[in-house]
């Protein structure tokens, strides 16, 4: 360890709690918001540092005739076997940039510290991958009930034996902006990890973004994202405006159908969806407070990865004000 590194000169360990495992099992449609990865890339010279990496606990995994290609900053776990907490990859085409990758699941202010450590050393940091995560726990309309509803985006379902959904894309995997939602409850219990009792159901709409460009506008981002979440409730239209409620009610059932209708009709049916006309929002209301609430906590949470080194302002959007929405 860096013998210089003391506990004052800590990087601020800013990050969400764990309060999913202190929820009371009547706490209903809770909601919380936090970064679950991000990558962080820019020119840097891992030979002239080597020593300052292995001071911070780096270990090198990888090299070719000699060059490093990958280290890994690792934790021991309770059986003595090296858990992953991040990864420092040289790139493949411009040999002196690098990408520092993290899931973000750190569990001390010394793990933060390892890693901003390193950061700080980069020319001109700048995060080039993040993603951010939207937790539904305890929600009264569980089941993936919730879909996103964007007009033109490529949307593709995975589906368990069962026949349930487990996740769903939006977008195409290597685009700059792309939305999952997924059983969260499913996935754990999938990969044997423990679960609480008094979590219900867990559902997680995630927002990944490939650029620098969007990186830096995340509030922006998520908040269209939100935009378009929506849980269809065509029972409350039936009665009052029933040929819209058949119609939505095949739209929706049938979404391959839709480019079959009129350009007008199209019109008319898009702009129903984006009113919510039939449509539930109370998750998405939620969502969208509790992102303004955290939204500064979790850009200085961004910025504390970068240590000493601020990135660059060009590089960073503003968080918005409720008010300002």
């Amino acid at each position: 360890m860096n013998q210089n590194l003391t506990s004052d000169s800590l990087t601020a360990y800013v990050t969400t709690p764990p309060e999913v495992y202190f929820l009371n099992h009547t706490s209903l449609d809770y909601c919380a918001i936090s970064i679950d990865r991000i990558s962080i890339s820019s020119k840097f010279h891992a030979e002239l540092n080597y020593t300052r990496l292995k001071e911070n606990h780096w270990r090198k995994i990888k090299e070719l005739d000699g060059r490093p290609l990958m280290f890994e900053l690792d934790r021991v776990d309770k059986n003595g076997e090296f858990e992953q907490i991040a990864t420092l990859i040289r790139d493949k085409f411009r040999a002196n940039n690098w990408r520092m990758d993290t899931s973000n699941h750190l569990q001390s202010p010394q793990e933060k510290q390892f890693i901003s450590n390193i950061v700080a050393l980069f020319d001109s940091p700048h995060v080039t991958r993040l993603d951010i995560a939207i937790d539904f726990i305890n929600c009264e309309h569980a089941g993936m009930n919730y879909k996103i509803f964007k007009p033109n985006t490529t949307t593709t379902v995975r589906y368990n034996k069962a026949g349930k959904i487990e996740i769903t894309y939006y977008g195409k995997r290597k685009s700059n902006v792309q939305y999952r939602y997924y059983d969260k409850q499913l996935e754990r219990s999938k990969n044997k990890q423990d679960l609480p009792d008094n979590i219900a159901n867990w559902e997680r709409l995630e927002l990944q973004l490939r650029s620098k460009k969007v990186a830096s506008q995340w509030q922006k981002e998520a908040e269209k994202m939100l935009s378009y979440f929506k849980r269809p409730n065509l029972t409350t239209i039936a009665d009052k405006d029933p040929n819209s409620f058949f119609m939505l009610t095949g739209i929706l059932e049938h979404p391959e159908k839709f480019n079959d209708l009129a350009k007008g009709t199209k019109a008319k049916y898009r702009k129903m969806i984006k009113e919510n006309y039939g449509f539930d929002t109370s998750l998405t209301d939620t969502a969208m407070k509790v992102l303004t609430a955290n939204a500064e906590k979790i850009q200085q949470e961004i910025d504390s990865f970068f240590g000493g080194c601020t990135p660059n302002k060009k590089d960073r959007t503003p968080v918005k004000a409720f008010d300002q929405q």
